[in-house]
């Protein structure tokens, strides 16, 4: 028989943001997996990745074992040392999972707990602490099984076209040579079709797929076309899934070995795959995919390179509008590329037409926010019973509100912004931190009955198409009208179906919906798309406008995009008007960014400093320039007060850093990391410090 030691102690990592683990001791009679046990020789015992509970400040704490020990570390005083329990039916996580937690830490300058929080929410590690329930048998309605022989049935049922095909042998070439592939597909060329065939390709050799989509709206109109085709390999997860749903799909994941096809959005990539074969980033280079809010701040297109790179996976990413990123990738050969210029259905790209608003308002010829040669257009259009789309940045009545006696514009009184007039609920809002009050035409400054709306946001637009078109059904798709699942889906489905003649969103309705009878599409006051004072601000407005321009004459059609704006001559604008003379767009792009040293040729990190007090975020600005010079940096630019420079009652600053991609980037990074966590103990966490790597 083998030695039993009786005391034990495990290293547990918690969801928080700790630079450590914390020792526990295990209970008696707890073995460790894998040792000689006469008394229980059917034990699994504990392992690496053991689910276990921790008391922790008087409650109960999830956490997930990250060492096992025979003695506790020095120092340690054993006579306070808390006992876990163990979590005996929850399947461990996986060394592979773990080790992605570190990675997504380590580059993105966060500790790993951080990343274990984002992986498990706080309601997903409450489902996590109570015992399982015998599972329900999972009754789907209208799912059809997946096929026996997944890919030939796809074969026969959706013929790929000869473009498609070559596009396909190009991926699978990509993937022989082991690298990530990059389908840079015009919009409507039929990039979804190929995503299945390659999906179950993996399915039928037995490994998972994780299909990355980057918004939830998009997710549901897709989830139904794909499972059509594999029924109830099909799973879905983000964050409107309900919290029993997503611990469901966690908990298939761990227990069954069949192989799945995922659906999700960038919190999907922490799910505890078993054998990931693909990974598919559809619309790479969209901004959703970057968590900006908490730690850790990542990319959920890099993490997914990161995820597929540890699992040995293959990936395919792809966009009509790649990022400048892929592009690089594909330029210094990292990446493979396939190529789908064509659309499935043929026909030619849209037209394009621009308006210029400031010749139509000097002529009289707009009536409000519309040109009425544009109204003619959407009339015309919606005779043939065709459908309208119209797209507008901003939402709310009114951007602003201004007293026409003393010229006051009505500001948040906890951030430096201008409210919105949103007159659904009669309310002046602030979007950025939530405050609102009922709205009074009194200036608070003056006093006069002098407050009138400025500029025109979703609101207004769907109140003066009201007024053009009485007799069609118009609907407003955006942060106000799609609060909840049922009405963003039933929006959704409506329109599809032909049941709204025209729809008014913002950037919510420019993410890769398929919709047949949109024949013309509308971008109102398309000058804030380029009023960001950001270098990728025109990248952005170029792909933000090709995908709308992609939405409109499917199946055959060719369909219109009318842009109305006071710079008709915008080099983004004549791009998109004369393609035929942009040879090499991604040359000339990624030219201009290395003349400039900006990203992709230097890695970038973006420091935020917040305090109540502005004299304390100015100190700890002084010291973060301090700990970039100990860090060797010398590429930083700040501290500078941003645009909007007080919310909620904060005070801002920033700095940017450049980092050249050389080999000390990694030590470089650690090192201002190591500083600036020094700098926050020192201020009690009084000061809040935020650092994101490779900032949107």
């Amino acid at each position: 028989m083998a030695l039993v030691v009786e005391k034990r102690y495990v290293e547990v990592l918690l969801p928080l943001k700790l630079d450590k683990t914390l020792t526990y001791r295990l209970p008696d009679g707890v073995k460790v997996a894998g040792e000689p046990d006469t008394d229980d020789p059917g034990s699994g015992g504990i392992v690496v990745g053991s689910w276990v509970q921790v008391p922790l400040r008087g409650h109960p704490a999830l956490g997930v074992v990250l060492q096992i020990r025979d003695s506790a570390p020095k120092g340690v005083n054993l006579s306070s040392m808390e006992t876990v329990t163990v979590l005996p039916d929850k399947p461990a996580a996986s060394a592979e999972e773990l080790a992605f937690w570190h990675d997504v830490a380590d580059y993105y300058l966060c500790t790993p707990g951080e990343v274990f929080k984002a992986a498990y929410n706080s309601g997903l590690q409450r489902l996590m602490l109570q015992p399982d329930k015998p599972k329900k048998k999972r009754v789907r309605r209208n799912a059809k099984p997946a096929p026996a022989e997944s890919g030939e049935s796809l074969e026969q049922r959706h013929s790929l076209s000869g473009p498609q095909q070559r596009a396909l042998s190009q991926i699978r070439a990509g993937f022989a040579a082991q690298k990530p592939v990059l389908l840079h597909g015009a919009t409507g060329s039929g990039k979804t079709e190929i995503y299945l065939h390659l999906a179950a390709e993996q399915l039928s050799q037995g490994n998972d797929v994780l299909y990355l989509v980057p918004e939830i709206a998009v997710s549901k109109q897709l989830q139904q076309r794909i499972e059509a085709v594999f029924g109830e390999q099909l799973r879905v997860f983000h964050s409107r899934a309900t919290l029993p749903q997503r611990y469901d799909v966690i908990d298939t994941l761990r227990r069954d070995s069949t192989p799945r096809i995922v659906l999700g959005t960038r919190s999907a990539l922490f799910l505890p795959f078993r054998k990931l074969g693909l990974v598919i980033i559809d619309e790479e280079h969209d901004r959703s995919y970057k968590q900006d809010d908490t730690a850790p701040r990542y990319n959920g297109r890099d993490a997914a390179l990161m995820l597929a790179a540890r699992r040995k996976a293959a990936v395919l990413l792809g966009s009509a509008t790649p990022s400048c990123e892929a592009l690089y990738n594909v330029e210094t050969r990292k990446f493979a590329q396939a190529d789908l210029p064509e659309r499935y259905h043929g026909g030619t790209d849209p037209a394009v037409e621009i308006i210029d608003t400031a010749q139509a308002r000097r002529l009289g010829n707009m009536q409000g926010s519309f040109s009425r040669k544009l109204l003619k257009e959407m009339a015309a259009t919606l005779e043939t019973g065709r459908q309208v789309l119209v797209f507008r940045s901003r939402r709310a009545y009114a951007p602003t509100v201004q007293c026409e006696a003393c010229g006051e514009i009505v500001m948040c009184p906890h951030c430096h912004v201008a409210m919105s007039y949103h007159r659904f609920n009669n309310t002046l809002s602030c979007h950025y931190c939530g405050y609102h009050r009922p709205y009074s035409l009194r200036c608070p400054a003056c006093n006069e009955l002098a407050l009138t709306e400025r500029g025109a946001g979703t609101e207004r637009l769907e109140e003066e198409l009201r007024e053009a078109f009485p007799d069609r059904r118009i609907e407003r798709f955006d942060a106000d009208t799609t609060e909840s699942k049922q009405a963003e889906e039933r929006m959704i489905r409506d329109f599809a179906a032909g049941r709204i003649d025209i729809l008014i969103g913002t950037q919510m309705i420019t993410k890769g919906f398929d919709f047949e009878r949109l024949a013309l599409v509308v971008i109102v006051s398309a000058d804030s798309l380029f009023a960001v004072q950001d270098f990728r601000s025109d990248e952005r407005a170029f792909q933000l406008l090709t995908q709308l321009m992609g939405r409109s004459g499917r199946r055959g059609e060719r369909g219109k995009l009318v842009i109305q704006t006071f710079q008709p001559d915008h080099p983004v604008l004549q791009r998109l008007l004369h393609p035929e003379a942009d040879t090499r767009p991604a040359a000339a792009l990624l030219a201009e960014r290395k003349a400039f040293a900006y990203p992709p040729y230097v890695r970038m990190i973006a420091i935020t400093v917040k305090d109540r007090y502005e004299g304390r975020v100015w100190n700890v600005c002084r010291l973060i320039r301090e700990a970039a010079g100990q860090a060797g940096i010398a590429d930083i630019a700040g501290p500078v007060t941003p645009a909007v420079d007080v919310i909620a009652g904060e005070h801002i600053a920033q700095f940017w850093i450049k980092l050249s991609r050389s080999r000390s980037l990694a030590a470089q990074k650690r090192a201002l990391y190591k500083h600036i966590e020094q700098i926050d103990r020192d201020f009690k966490g009084h000061t809040t410090i935020q650092i994101d790597v490779d900032p949107s």
